[in-house]
């Protein structure tokens, strides 16, 4: 059975060997504070950079040739985080070392390692603050290598983003050639085609008068056709009174042409014209002539006359009147059929010329079209080279970070803490002396035992 150890015994214990805890815990103290002053003082120093973001991501795809300006004009993306982790970048830190002079301890020159290890770099949060901590046993080597480290990333950054802007210009440039030449190749195929093809307004023109010509001809075989109809109409009246005619078959001439209704137009207004025409002249001719029911003669929907009462001078005149229907009646005809040759051809000519419009304007909108293209894509690039030779010439890396706070001189070592030390081996000493006073007693039990 486990034997139970109180409370009491425990401080016997300790009581027991106090002279050696206090033994023991004293040589510790002493050796923490020789320790402390046999170590070399270190010292640090510390530089703040205030830090810009500069450049922007680039998630959209290139889909046009403003995209792709953008992507060759864009400077890399950095954030603080970036900043933090450039800040050591082997360029930086040898051209401290060089500049500085830096040795080891045994007299060379120092490696990159061993600086990078004494620096330690610290983001402060919620700000655009970089801290730069060094530490040496020289204070004022400490200062300097703070201060050198920052002035080299500085110069670094706008290095880089220079050397961006640069490749950027040079890619603009030779973009900008080729450019070039394409304006310069479109612009000659501009002048070609304005020398050699045809005018578009000479055509529009063409087809305007054209088109007023097609309507003029069109109205005038629609009043022919008026007047082809009228006479028609007039002489079949004619024969149903008795009046044939010898000189004009007017069957044939109606199986010859095709004549176009015209609404609200009858050959009343023409026949009645014509009666009242000869009316006047046997009125004024013959005084003995008599005008009665029987005797007379109306042209329009029907000519009703009576051949048998009509005097040698009323045959003679609607005889008269009927040969000059006919001369009249072949005369538009002949009119009508040339009319509407005209017409055929004027159409025929009208298409061939909107067709040619068509493609001739085709032509000039896509000459225009590549040539304005070509422009536009000139003058892009000659905007984007003036920025770019603008973002070089400005140092933008100079401007993205700057030295907030330079490293001073520091005056305190920050190491060793004396006191720190005294403490640390006051604590570790008591906790070993007391372990030792427990051990022996416990040894010492058992071995009675």
């Amino acid at each position: 059975m486990e034997e139970e150890i109180s409370l009491r015994e425990l401080i016997e214990v300790l009581l027991k060997g106090k002279k050696l805890i206090g033994i023991i815990t004293a040589v510790a103290v002493i050796l923490s504070v020789v320790v402390s002053f046999i170590m070399p003082p270190v010292y640090e120093a510390r530089a703040t950079l205030l830090a810009n973001p500069i450049g922007s991501r680039q998630n959209k795809e290139i889909a046009n040739s403003t995209d792709v300006l953008d992507t060759i004009s864009q400077y890399p993306e950095m954030t603080i985080e970036t900043y933090k982790e450039q800040f050591l970048n082997s360029e930086v830190v040898q051209a401290t070392i060089i500049a500085l002079d830096l040795k080891d301890s045994e007299g060379k020159t120092m490696k990159i390692r061993s600086l990078r290890d004494k620096v330690a770099l610290e983001v402060v949060e919620d700000t655009n603050l970089i801290r730069v901590t060094v530490k040496d046993k020289d204070p004022e080597l400490a200062a300097k290598i703070a201060n050198s480290l920052s002035e080299n990333f500085i110069q670094f950054i706008t290095r880089m983003t220079k050397r961006k802007g640069e490749q950027a210009v040079q890619a603009i440039n030779e973009q900008l050639e080729a450019t070039k030449k394409l304006l310069d190749e479109e612009a000659q195929k501009k002048r070609d085609y304005l020398k050699n093809a045809k005018d578009i307004e000479e055509l529009n023109q063409e087809i305007i008068t054209l088109r007023d010509q097609l309507t003029l001809y069109k109205q005038r075989l629609i009043d022919t056709e008026r007047q082809i109809q009228s006479d028609l109409k007039s002489l079949e009246t004619l024969e149903r009174n008795g009046i044939k005619s010898n000189n004009v078959n007017i069957g044939a001439i109606k199986g010859k042409i095709q004549l176009n209704e015209v609404q609200g137009i009858t050959s009343a207004n023409n026949t009645n014209d014509a009666n009242n025409t000869q009316k006047d002249d046997n009125a004024s001719q013959s005084g003995n002539i008599q005008n009665n029911d029987s005797n007379y003669m109306t042209i329009g929907q029907e000519i009703e006359f009576d051949i048998s009462n009509a005097s040698a001078l009323e045959s003679t005149m609607l005889a008269a009147q009927r040969t000059q229907m006919e001369t009249r009646l072949i005369q538009n005809v002949s009119e009508k059929e040339v009319l509407e040759q005209k017409i055929e051809e004027i159409q025929a000519r009208l298409t061939e010329l909107r067709a040619t419009l068509a493609t001739e304007e085709y032509k000039y909108n896509e000459v225009m079209r590549n040539y304005e293209l070509a422009e536009q894509s000139f003058e892009a690039y000659q905007t984007r080279k003036n920025e770019a030779e603008q973002n070089v010439a400005a140092d933008i890396g100079r401007a993205s970070i700057i030295v907030s706070s330079a490293a001073a001189v520091p005056e305190m070592p920050s190491s060793p803490n004396k006191m720190l030390n005294v403490a640390i081996g006051f604590v570790l000493g008591l906790m070993i002396s007391v372990f030792v006073v427990f051990f022996k007693s416990y040894w010492e039990s058992t071995e009675t035992k």
